[in-house]
């Protein structure tokens, strides 16, 4: 763990398009993954010897709305602890600019729902709330 490297950087757009691809996300064109690179809140990156190897985003409004995005660990590194370190930078930068009744959302990936919840997010459906939805991907003509 003492090669890995914390860094407070956006992705390239390359680097971006391979971690999606490199975990079977779908690999967005460039120039909308420049665009969302751009609009993003925040961004933290973690390298090993000048190598990315993970990723965590904060996009919506700054405000009253965040979105964790794109909370990846390319496959060799998952398992030593790497998400929770994105996640916890992550938290730190919403918990230092979110007020009162903010809304903090994500999408978790299939089977990682446990690693959230150690942060407080709560799985959808439950008593108190509904269906988490979303408008899957689908190519616009």
């Amino acid at each position: 763990m003492n090669d890995i490297k914390i860094i407070y950087r956006q992705p390239t757009v390359e680097e971006y398009r391979f971690l999606r691809e490199i975990v079977d996300w779908g690999v967005p064109e460039p120039n909308a993954t420049a665009a969302s690179i751009r609009n993003t809140l925040f961004s933290v990156c973690l390298e090993c010897a000048g190598r990315l190897i993970g990723l965590g985003r904060v996009a919506g409004d700054g405000s009253l709305y965040f979105y964790i995005q794109d909370v990846i660990v390319i496959p060799e590194y998952r398992g030593l602890g790497y998400a929770h370190i994105i996640i916890e930078e992550v938290m730190k930068f919403i918990n230092g600019r979110a007020g009162k009744a903010v809304f903090v959302g994500l999408f978790a990936a299939k089977g990682v729902e446990e690693l959230y919840e150690k942060y407080g997010f709560v799985v959808r459906p439950n008593p108190n709330y509904g269906a988490g939805m979303f408008l899957p991907p689908v190519k616009i003509q």
